[in-house]
């Protein structure tokens, strides 16, 4: 445990490598695709913002 002034700021624990594979973890992660084949209007994509 680390501390600043006596506050907890960060937890150090061993490292534990995941048994999943990554498409595993990823499954079912996608809740709706609306429209995947319509362009996407630059005022709508939310990464240009």
């Amino acid at each position: 445990m680390v501390t600043n002034h006596g506050k907890p700021v960060l937890e150090v624990r061993p490292y534990r490598s995941s048994s999943r594979s990554p498409l595993e973890i990823l499954r079912d992660s996608v809740v709706r695709y609306d429209a995947p084949t319509e362009p996407v209007d630059a005022d709508d994509w939310e990464a240009a913002q």
